[in-house]
C-alpha cells in the first residue's frame, strides 16, 4: 500500500510490478521465518504402497497398531503438533496427516503438543493400554483461547469410514529409532 501511495502522490514515479511483487516476497519471508519459530520440520512421507501395506494392519506378535491423526480443521493449522510415545518424540504431524506405529502390548503414554513453546499450550497426555493384534485411533483435536491452546488427544472408533479418512490423509512415517 505504501508503494502504491508513494507512487500515486509522486509525479513521474513508477514502480512497475514492483508494487505488487516486493509484497509477496516479503510476505512468503514472514511465513518461512514464523514456521522456523513454530519449529516444524519436514518429515518424511511414505508412498502410496507403504501407506496401504501399513493401513492393512499386518498382525505383529505381541504388538498392537497405535494410530494418531490430525484433521484438516483450522485451528493452528499451520504449525505441526509432536507426537510422543512413553516421552520419545515419534513425528510430527500438520494438517491432514497420521502417523501409526505398532507398540508391544501393555501401558504406554501417548503425548502431542506444540514443539518449542512451553507453556503456550494446555495438554492432556493419555494413558494408554495397548492390546496384541488391537487397533486403537486417536485424533488430536484443539481449541483456541485468548492464550493458549487446549491439546488433546481423542479416541476414534476404528470403522471403514475412519479407515477411509486415513486412506485419504498422508503418512508420516515414524521416526526409526523410536518404538
Amino acid at each position: 500500500m505504501a508503494l502504491i501511495f508513494a507512487e500515486a502522490s509522486t509525479p513521474g514515479l513508477d514502480f512497475g510490478a514492483t508494487k505488487f511483487i516486493l509484497p509477496m516476497v516479503l510476505g512468503s519471508g514472514l511465513f518461512t521465518g514464523l514456521n522456523a519459530l513454530a519449529r516444524n520440520r519436514r518429515m518424511p512421507v511414505a508412498n502410496d504402497a507403504r501407506k496401504a501395506e501399513l493401513l492393512a494392519f499386518p498382525p505383529r506378535s505381541g504388538a498392537g497398531w497405535i494410530v494418531v491423526m490430525r484433521d484438516g480443521r483450522k485451528a493452528a493449522g499451520s504449525i505441526g503438533f509432536d507426537v510422543s510415545v512413553d516421552d520419545a518424540v515419534i513425528a510430527q504431524l500438520m494438517p491432514k496427516r497420521f502417523t501409526m506405529m505398532a507398540l508391544p502390548a501393555g501401558a504406554h503414554r501417548l503425548f502431542a503438543d506444540i514443539p518449542g513453546n512451553a507453556g503456550t499450550s494446555t495438554v492432556v497426555p493419555s494413558e494408554i493400554d495397548v492390546v496384541e493384534g488391537g487397533i486403537t485411533i486417536f485424533a488430536i483435536r484443539t481449541s483456541m483461547g485468548l492464550v493458549r491452546v487446549s491439546i488433546r488427544l481423542d479416541p476414534v472408533a476404528d470403522t471403514p469410514e475412519a479407515r477411509a479418512m486415513l486412506a485419504r490423509m498422508l503418512l508420516v512415517e515414524p521416526d526409526p529409532a523410536q518404538p
